[in-house]
């Protein structure tokens, strides 16, 4: 059970890190802030809370403003697209709703 567990977040951490490549790329496309957080979000697989992601990780990732990335994700809650919550260490953090994952969706078609 133990090597399962080993090799299961093994490759967890291999596919993390090939997200945070591809969100680094996402940089490179002329998309808003907006979509760009949105679709992190997706891409990371923040749609649960205990996926949920803080906005200063979000921030590192797409390397831009953390103020910025709060103002945005601040919107995005109030849309109806990303929920927040705080966790036991008092971060607020945030994943994708159903309807913010068929707005990503959206994006691309």
């Amino acid at each position: 059970m133990k090597l399962i567990k080993s090799r299961l977040h093994k490759s967890y951490l291999v596919i993390h890190l090939v997200e945070r490549l591809r969100m680094v790329r996402l940089n490179d496309y002329d998309l808003p802030l907006s979509e760009r957080l949105l679709i992190s979000l997706h891409n990371l697989c923040a749609t649960s809370n205990q996926m949920a992601i803080k906005s200063d990780e979000l921030a590192r990732i797409l390397q831009t403003d953390v103020n910025e990335v709060n103002q945005s994700l601040d919107r995005h809650v109030s849309e109806g697209y990303v929920a927040a919550f705080h966790d036991q260490e008092g971060n607020r953090r945030f994943y994708l709703t159903n309807t913010g994952i068929i707005r990503v969706c959206s994006i691309f078609s």
